[in-house]
């Protein structure tokens, strides 16, 4: 009986060190936006034709970072997105609200410790969601035809949590030429006008939800 029980002193002991290792190590969440949508006015709007193009050359860049888990929205743009590295990965992304950055930013602190995911979330989300994970200062803000971005948050056992901003350089990423980039940037208050009026006016027949807008 002393032998058993020494065995099992020895076996909780391994498991206490095991997890100790673990929640030393650092915890990384690779962040990127959807890829390019069919439609700016269609808030369900599914990838573009460019958008399957860069989901599928994101995948050595992606798969590269070796990750355990893969989160999405709940709109389908984000899950088409990570659909070519799941496939290649083997994984099956993890659908969560696009309501819940907070909540979700929980759920890997506590669950995800010492590993690293990727999380393909909407452009006016992100920043909340980095800052719900505990970066600090400054964050990068993200417009909406920005497509070619990851974001790499690192988070130590101990220590201040760090924001990398990185291009994709994926397939995809040069797509658009520089003149139509200008005409973008040109039309950018106008077109999020017209959506914010279109936005409105569904909200007082209470068709829409509020909190779906231009992601």
């Amino acid at each position: 009986m002393t032998h058993l029980n020494g065995h099992r002193g020895i076996l909780l002991t391994c498991l206490l060190l095991w997890a100790a290792c673990l929640g030393a190590q650092d915890t990384t969440v690779v962040v990127l936006r959807h890829a390019e949508r069919q439609s700016l006015l269609d808030g369900d709007s599914l990838l573009s034709e460019a958008g399957h193009r860069r989901a599928q050359g994101l995948v050595p860049l992606l798969s590269a970072f070796h990750p355990s888990a893969l989160f999405a929205s709940d709109l389908e743009r984000t899950q088409q997105t990570l659909a070519p590295v799941a496939a290649a990965l083997n994984l099956k992304p993890l659908v969560r609200s696009r309501r819940a950055s907070q909540a979700l930013a929980a759920e890997i602190l506590r669950d995800h410790r010492g590993r690293t995911v990727l999380v393909c979330w909407h452009h006016d989300l992100m920043k909340p969601f980095v800052q719900a994970l505990g970066v600090k200062g400054t964050v990068p803000e993200l417009s909406f035809e920005s497509y070619d971005w990851l974001w790499i948050v690192r988070i130590p056992a101990r220590g201040e949590v760090t924001l990398e901003e990185r291009r994709q350089s994926a397939p995809g990423a040069a797509l658009l030429p520089q003149r139509d980039e200008h005409f973008f940037r040109g039309a950018e208050s106008v077109v999020l006008g017209l959506l914010e009026q279109r936005e409105a006016t569904q909200l007082r027949v209470g068709e829409v939800d509020p909190a779906e807008g231009l992601r």
